[in-house]
C-alpha cells in the first residue's frame, strides 16, 4: 500500500478529526458541495476474515461533475510521530480485506471533482477486531512446509467457518520443516507494543524452525533465528515448553532457557552444558514438566535424565529415589515416548511434584520394551516398570497420548487403529477404527473448562492422500464415545490442535507430546 504521510496542521485538516465523526467536510472551495451517502459513521471487523465492502453514493453541486476516489484508513492515538495514511483504494465501490491489528483506525474516503480540482474528504471509525483469539487451531504441514488453519467458534465449540492457511495467510509464507508442536506462553516478552512487555504468544515448532505469534494478530515476533542471543550453527527444534520459572527451548538436542521470574528480552541465552565437565549430550524430544515445576530430560547419548534449571549454565543430574525399578542414570535405555500425567501439590512444602510415563528400549536388547512410571522428587526420580510383551498391542504402537490427570490410561495407534491400555491393570482395548486409506497422525488429550466452551476430548487425527481429519472424541470411564463430537477436515498433514480463546493461559494445558 501506498504510504501518505499526514502532518497535522500541515493545511491538510484531514487529521483533525482523528477521532471524526462521518462525513467531516473540509471545504477548499465554498462554492461546491460534495455530498456521499452510503458511508456508515463507524465499522466493527474482524481482521485477516471481514472485508469492508462499501459503494456510496456521490453527488456534486456542481453540475457534470467528474470525479476521482481515493480510500485510506490510518491508525488514531499515534503519539511522537506523524500519523500515516496508507491508501486502500482509487475507485468509487471500495472491497478490501482488513489487514490491520486490532484497534482503533479512521477510514478516510477522499473525493475530488476532475474538472474543479475540489476535494472534499469523509471519515468513519474503524473498529478492528481480532479473530485469532477464539477458534480451534490446527499446526499442518505437506511434509516440508508447515501451516496452520483456524476453524472459528464464535457461538460455541463447533466451527461455523475456517481460515486455511492462516499462518501464511498472515505471515507471507510458510514454515520450514514438518509440524510439531503448539504451545501456548500468557507473558512471554516481546516489543510488538513498541515496548517490551508481556505478550500472548502462540509458538509453532516444525522440526526446521520456530515461529513465536503475536496471538491477537498471529504477526511472527520471531523465528529460529532471532529467538536466541546467537542462533544455534544447526536448526533442528524439538520442542518449546514451559517450567515453573523459565521458558526452555531445546534445539538439536540441547537445551536453553529465559529465566522469567527477571527482567528479560524474550531471547534465550547460551546453551546449557549438562555437567561442569561439558559433557557431550542430546536430548530426546520428549520431556516431562508442567508450568508449576522443573523440566526432565532424558540424555539419548549416556540414558540418563536431566533436571532444566531457571538460572545457572549447568542442567542437574537426577539420581535415584530410595526405591526405584531402574537407575535414572546410565540406565542404557532409548526412550520411545515420555509425556504427562498429573501435578500434585503439597501444601505442606508449598511444592508441586509432577507425575508422567515413559516407555523405553534396550539399547543392547531391542526386543526389551519397559512401559514406566516416573515419579520425580525433585532431583531424585523412582521408576514403576512394567516390561512390555510382544504380543501386547502397546508394545509396535505409535502416536502414544496419555490422559491429562482423569482415568488412568495411555492411547496409542497401531496402524489405522486407536486402542487404550490401562496403566493399572494393562488391560488393552480397542478404541477407534480410522477407515481404510486413513493413516493415523496424531492422538492428544485436550480438556478446557469456559461456559459454552467446556470440553474433555479425545482428538485423533487422521491423514487421506493431501487431507486431514480430527475427530474429537468424548469417553465415558476412558472408553470413547462410537462417533466424534466434531470434525475438522483441510489440506496437509495434522500435527497438534489446540483449543484458543481470551481465557487460555499458559496453565491451560498441559506440556506434552
Amino acid at each position: 500500500m501506498k504510504h501518505i504521510y499526514v502532518i497535522i496542521g500541515s493545511g491538510l485538516l484531514l487529521l483533525m478529526a482523528s477521532c471524526a465523526k462521518d462525513k467531516t467536510n473540509f471545504d477548499l472551495k465554498p462554492k461546491e458541495q460534495i455530498t456521499v451517502t452510503g458511508l456508515e459513521s463507524s465499522y466493527t471487523t474482524i481482521s485477516q476474515k471481514d472485508h469492508l465492502n462499501i459503494d456510496p453514493t456521490v453527488t456534486s453541486t456542481e453540475p457534470d461533475a467528474n470525479f476521482d476516489y481515493l480510500w485510506g484508513i490510518y491508525e488514531t492515538n499515534v503519539q511522537g510521530s506523524a500519523p500515516v495514511l496508507d491508501t486502500i483504494g482509487r475507485t468509487k465501490k471500495l472491497d478490501y480485506l482488513v489487514k490491520q491489528p486490532s484497534k482503533g483506525w479512521v477510514l478516510v474516503f477522499r473525493v475530488t471533482n476532475k474538472k474543479t480540482k475540489y476535494a472534499q474528504y469523509f471519515t468513519s471509525a474503524i473498529n478492528v477486531v481480532t479473530q485469532f483469539t477464539r477458534g480451534w487451531y490446527v499446526a499442518k504441514d505437506d511434509g516440508s512446509l508447515a501451516d496452520m488453519d483456524l476453524f472459528l467458534t464464535p457461538v460455541s465449540l463447533v466451527p461455523d467457518s475456517k481460515v486455511e492457511n492462516v499462518y501464511s495467510l498472515v505471515n507471507g509464507g510458510k514454515l520450514n520443516g514438518k509440524a510439531q508442536l503448539l504451545t501456548y506462553f500468557s507473558s512471554y516478552k516481546s516489543t510488538v507494543t513498541g515496548v517490551l512487555s508481556n505478550t500472548k504468544a502462540l509458538f509453532m515448532t516444525t522440526d526446521k524452525d520456530i515461529s513465536a505469534m503475536n496471538m491477537s494478530t498471529l504477526k511472527q515476533i520471531r523465528n529460529i533465528n532471532t529467538l536466541f542471543y546467537q542462533s544455534p550453527a544447526t536448526a533442528a527444534p524439538d520442542a518449546v515448553l514451559l517450567g515453573s520459572s523459565a521458558n526452555y527451548l531445546v534445539n538439536d538436542g540441547q537445551c536453553y532457557s529465559i529465566y522469567a521470574m527477571s527482567a528479560n528480552s524474550g531471547q534465550f541465552g547460551v546453551r546449557k552444558m549438562k555437567d561442569d565437565a561439558n559433557t557431550p549430550y542430546h536430548l530426546s524430544r520428549y520431556f516431562l514438566t508442567s508450568t508449576s515445576t522443573d523440566p526432565y530430560f532424558f540424555d539419548d547419548m549416556s540414558s540418563s535424565f536431566l533436571m532444566g534449571t531457571a538460572t545457572g549454565a549447568v542442567m542437574t543430574a537426577v539420581t535415584d529415589d530410595a526405591v526405584t525399578a531402574m537407575p535414572a542414570q546410565n540406565n542404557n535405555k532409548k526412550m520411545i515416548y515420555m509425556g504427562f500425567k498429573t501435578t500434585t501439590y503439597v501444601a505442606s512444602e508449598f511444592a508441586s511434584y509432577v507425575n508422567g510415563y515413559a516407555i523405553f528400549q534396550d539399547k543392547a536388547n531391542p526386543s526389551l520394551k519397559i512401559l514406566s512410571q516416573l515419579n520425580p522428587n525433585k532431583t531424585k526420580m523412582s521408576m514403576v516398570n512394567d516390561t512390555l510383551k510382544t504380543t501386547d498391542k502397546i508394545f509396535n504402537a505409535t502416536n502414544y497420548a496419555l490422559l491429562d490427570g482423569d482415568e488412568n490410561l495411555i492411547y496409542f495407534a497401531t496402524g489405522n487403529q486407536v486402542w487404550s491400555r490401562n496403566l493399572s491393570n494393562k488391560f488393552e482395548q480397542l478404541q477407534f477404527s480410522a477407515p481404510a486409506g486413513e493413516e493415523i497422525t496424531f492422538i492428544r488429550h485436550k480438556k478446557y473448562t469456559e461456559t459454552g466452551y467446556t470440553h474433555n476430548y479425545i482428538l485423533i487425527g487422521t491423514k487421506s492422500g493431501d487431507s486431514y481429519k480430527v475427530r474429537m472424541f468424548t469417553k465415558s470411564s476412558g472408553s470413547l464415545a462410537s462417533s466424534p463430537d466434531i470434525t475438522l477436515e483441510g489440506k496437509g498433514i495434522v500435527r497438534d490442535v489446540m483449543y484458543m480463546s481470551p481465557s487460555v493461559s499458559e496453565y491451560t494445558y498441559s506440556n506434552s507430546y
